[in-house]
């Protein structure tokens, strides 16, 4: 439950690339705030992936290999990112926040580091309920049309102070304290893929981790969906947790589309790539 007293925490990752599976983080950064705006704290790093950073993500945020060479690697980030942010009062705001949660979630399993259950707001969301005729609701053209930037960098911490100064702009369409927070208890409920309300199978659960550090493909029976309980082919994207019960984003090879699954509607799964 987000109350008065909450503190939220803005946040965004820079990658290698689009593919939580396949890519890397190298910049992470966040911003902590109270409801009235003030902020309290900030936390930005560099990260050094391990692997070269492709020509076109570069075009994008202005991160280079050799920005990164002396920099840590996310398994002495990732604990200090998490610090940052603890607390059961503490909400996370990102933009697109699947997105996030999908390479924060991945990086975690890699460095077999526990994520812990802190709520997570989409900013998305947020400023669809606020401002439900946009045109378009991505982070730096929506900010632009409020006038709240006048330049973007493509930064982790400029993002992360976008979505805040997006988060109260959005929260002022709302008159009231116990407006705001109705509208932000209203909003979905997002986690990074740790404790569940359902209980899910640990085999089956190690085998989802495998095939998401892998790439590869699951053989899965469902229930639900246009093939209720026959199987089929999926290619595991990233984990992530709603309202307490966790889902599996995946590309379905049958149907060639990107489909989220419940965990707890898995009846079975195995992997196909037997070598990996």
């Amino acid at each position: 439950m987000i109350t008065e007293e909450s503190q939220f925490v803005a946040f965004d990752t820079e990658t290698t690339g689009l593919s939580a599976a396949q890519g890397r983080i190298v910049e992470i950064a966040a911003v902590r705030f109270d409801l009235n705006g003030n902020i309290l704290e900030e936390f930005s790093q560099l990260v050094n992936p391990e692997t070269e950073i492709p020509e076109d993500a570069v075009s994008v945020h202005g991160i280079t290999n050799d920005m990164l060479g002396g920099q840590p690697t996310i398994a002495e980030v990732l604990p200090r990112f998490i610090a940052f942010f603890m607390g059961d009062d503490n909400v996370l705001v990102a933009q697109n926040s699947l997105f996030d949660i999908g390479f924060v979630n991945h990086e975690a399993i890699r460095c077999d580091i526990k994520l812990p259950r802190n709520t997570i707001l989409d900013q998305i969301e947020l400023t669809r309920r606020a401002f439900p005729d946009l045109p378009t609701y991505s982070l730096e053209k929506t900010c632009r049309r409020f006038d709240l930037v006048d330049a973007q960098s493509h930064r982790a911490m400029a993002d992360s102070i976008l979505v805040m100064k997006l988060f109260h702009h959005c929260l002022r369409k709302f008159e009231t304290v116990p407006e705001r927070l109705a509208v932000l208890n209203s909003l979905y409920h997002y986690s990074f893929g740790g404790p569940m309300v359902v209980k899910i199978d640990d085999a089956m659960m190690a085998l989802i981790n495998k095939a998401l550090e892998t790439g590869a493909t699951l053989e899965i029976t469902y229930a639900g969906g246009s093939m209720r309980d026959r199987p089929r082919h999926i290619i595991p994207a990233l984990l992530f947790n709603r309202d307490g019960v966790g889902f599996l984003t995946a590309h379905c090879l049958i149907s060639n589309t990107q489909k989220h699954f419940r965990l707890d509607r898995i009846r079975e799964c195995r992997l196909i790539n037997a070598d990996l």
